[in-house]
């Protein structure tokens, strides 16, 4: 039987009018809103099988919403990029769709809200863990429980993405959202919609001055860049000036990109068909960020130059810069802005599983005193919704404990069978 403990020591903190937005915001994930199609892209087809049998008996109880769940592998040799393996992966879950007699494009343009999530990967960076799930990296566990064919299972690093995200699918009717299958956040800005046929998730703050971006160290994030329209600008690591020379005149506010991105339904089935002879031969590699945002939003001599930095030959990314805007000129013929950008908050919360020492982190910091621990123990429902931060009552679930073990208050200790002994701060090597 796997035993689950999490503790840490206690860290003062005073609640605040934020924290009870980031409780307001933490509820909303936790109603019944979920998408009403989710699509898993997975490694191999063992993963695949995996997700499909486990989410059909759990997506209830993590997402709120009966959902049908399609769950697909990425057979591309090399690998397909972020941008052709979303419109793959939405191509298979089509076609496996169909076989149930689901027209998944007729949902989608119907007003349906769809969500995939990327979990494909070897998990590298949160080696070992994923090794003791049959190097299905999304499957590792949260200290959290949940009821599987009868018995108490711990909640999955990709369930907890898709219970996290569910918040956005009422106001995202029509569209496919695509998210990565190890990061939870809160936002600090509330849910906001969608405005144009691409938006893509950023923590926005008004432009900085160079000593700001300095500060902040922005040149190590990708970033997007928001003018008066609305109208938003993807940006590589660049310095300052850099990022001045490339951006609009009228940029008001700028913040680190979250990579996760909505397509209205039209905009899909575009993109698909002018990526349908690469769809079909399953060849090249395409990241969403570099070869369909930054030319749909860039000025040529900037694209070129952002990806030589890359290594990419300048007759390569001129033809590739070429190819969008004429599809940009086919879609909208009218003019006007594809991507926009949602603002999760400069203040949103961030909960990142994906490394080994970010997932010890945030487990201890369920165990942790503070309004961030207190939100992310109502998320894993470690904590009653509208309880008090000092209600510990949740924090023990499901076990079978002797009289002489002693557990400090502090503790999660979740479907455990121990006899004795002392669990909490300081008890470790």
């Amino acid at each position: 039987r796997k035993v689950f403990l999490w503790v840490s020591v206690h860290m003062g903190s005073n609640a605040s009018a934020s924290q009870a937005m980031e409780l307001e915001e933490v509820a909303r994930m936790l109603s019944p809103c979920g998408f009403d199609v989710i699509i898993v892209c997975c490694s191999n087809q063992a993963a695949e099988n995996y997700w499909q049998a486990r989410l059909e008996q759990t997506v209830v109880q993590v997402t709120g919403t009966n959902a049908k769940v399609v769950a697909v592998h990425e057979d591309w040799n090399g690998g397909a990029g972020n941008g052709l393996g979303t419109l793959y992966a939405y191509q298979k879950a089509r076609d496996k769709a169909s076989r149930d007699g689901f027209d998944l494009d007729a949902k989608l343009s119907g007003g349906a809200s769809v969500a995939l999530f990327h979990t494909a990967g070897k998990g590298t960076r949160l080696a070992p863990l994923p090794g003791a799930e049959n190097n299905n990296k999304p499957g590792v566990k949260l200290p959290s429980l949940l009821e599987v064919g009868g018995a108490a299972q711990p909640l999955t690093v990709l369930e907890a993405v898709m219970r996290q995200t569910s918040s956005y699918a009422p106001l995202r009717g029509g569209r496919i959202s695509v998210f990565w299958g190890d990061q939870v956040f809160v936002p600090s800005a509330g849910i906001q919609p969608s405005t144009h046929p691409a938006d893509i998730l950023a923590a926005l703050r008004p432009m900085p001055s160079k000593a700001e971006w300095e500060a902040g160290q922005l040149h190590q994030y990708g970033l997007i860049a928001v003018g008066t329209a609305g109208d938003a600008t993807q940006l590589e690591k660049v310095d300052y000036d850099t990022a001045k020379a490339y951006l609009p005149p009228d940029v008001e506010r700028v913040g680190t990109s979250l990579g996760s991105f909505s397509l209205s339904a039209a905009l899909l089935a575009a993109l698909m068909a002018e990526f349908a002879p690469e769809l079909a031969a399953k060849c090249a590699c395409l990241d969403s960020d570099p070869h369909f945002w930054m030319p749909l939003t860039l000025q040529k001599e900037d694209y070129l130059a952002v990806m030589g930095k890359k290594g990419t030959p300048a007759d390569e990314a001129a033809a590739h810069y070429a190819r969008m805007a004429a599809f940009a000129a086919k879609f909208a013929p009218g003019g006007g802005g594809i991507l926009g950008c949602v603002d999760v908050g400069a203040k949103a919360l961030w909960w990142d599983y994906g490394r080994l020492e970010l997932y010890q982190t945030n487990n201890l910091h369920a165990a942790e005193e503070g309004p961030s621990p207190h939100a992310l123990r109502t998320f894993l429902k470690l904590q009653p919704q509208g309880a008090p931060e000092s209600d510990a009552s949740g924090r023990q679930q499901r076990n079978q404990l002797g009289a002489g073990l002693t557990v400090h208050p502090s503790a999660v200790v979740l479907n455990c069978r121990i006899g004795s002994g002392t669990i909490g701060a300081g008890c470790g090597p």
